[in-house]
């Protein structure tokens, strides 16, 4: 059964994380400050839990996903608790492959929007990669990282990083694991929108809102469409796009999108 937010009521269950939800958008803030919000077993479970929550919740529109404290997320925990603290797995767990969630940001129909409010490392690099789209503070940091530790790049980074700034520099940022500060993530593409750091959130909710409060179902599809045109041709795109456009043409919203220009108001939309 979808979980249903009440306000401020986080969803019950979660280790190492704050979830709120206000006016459509859930919040997901990583809880370990003192770690740099480094990666528990129970965080890794929390993250793959929350997209399934907000994709089953009708009244969710938006997930955000932020750090507490200075760091957005330092990775893998490589101190704290071991993957033999974690509770048994789950026929899911099971049969997925180790970082198979990280798909999910992909298949889930919600929007998601990093909120980067510092360092971005390691796993917690792959996490902001994942993102629909990356709002980053001025003190953002972004790392690589594996290399450093004789690892090789994984969740996905070395598929989602080259589709964001290139084979090459993809290339060049995982091998030299350099530090990537904010303006230059914001000049190659790593990010979306660079803010002082005392607005990252106030930014993040303003645009947050703003698609809460769209035709939920046409930014969904968008979403969709989007993902699929990174594997065909242009021609199976386009018969894709008139497929999701039949769908989208029988929605309330486009109706009601038609009367409000006729009458030059905004439009009122219900999701429906």
């Amino acid at each position: 059964m979808p979980r249903k937010f009440d306000g401020l009521t986080p969803y019950e269950g979660y280790e190492d994380a704050i979830i709120e939800k206000v006016d459509g958008v859930v919040v997901f803030t990583l809880n370990r400050p003192d770690k740099l919000n480094a990666l528990s077993p129970g965080l890794r479970e929390g993250l793959k839990r929350i997209l399934e929550d907000v994709n089953d919740d009708d009244d969710a529109k938006v997930l955000v996903i932020t750090g507490a404290g200075r760091g957005f997320c330092a990775g893998a925990d490589m101190i704290g608790k071991s993957h033999s603290d974690a509770p048994p797995p789950g026929r899911q767990d099971i049969e997925e492959s180790r970082f198979g969630w990280i798909g999910r940001f992909r298949t889930m129909r919600k929007p998601v929007i990093g909120a980067i409010n510092g360092v971005a490392a390691g796993g917690g690099f792959s996490l902001a990669l994942a993102c629909d789209i990356r709002i980053a503070s001025d003190q953002a940091r972004f790392v690589s990282a594996f290399i450093r530790r004789a690892i090789l790049p994984d969740q996905a980074s070395t598929w989602l990083l080259p589709h964001l700034v290139g084979t090459s520099r993809a290339l060049l940022m995982h091998w030299l694991s350099d530090e990537v500060r904010a303006e230059e993530a914001l000049r190659i593409g790593l990010a979306d929108k660079i803010v002082p750091h005392e607005e990252l959130m106030a930014t993040t909710m303003e645009i947050a809102n703003r698609l809460a409060r769209g035709p939920s179902i046409t930014i969904e599809l968008t979403k969709q469409a989007v993902y699929h045109a990174m594997g065909v041709s242009l021609e199976t795109q386009a018969d894709y796009e008139e497929n999701l456009l039949n769908k989208i043409h029988k929605t309330e919203d486009v109706q009601e999108g038609r009367l409000a220009f006729r009458e030059k108001r905004q439009p009122i939309f219900k999701g429906r």
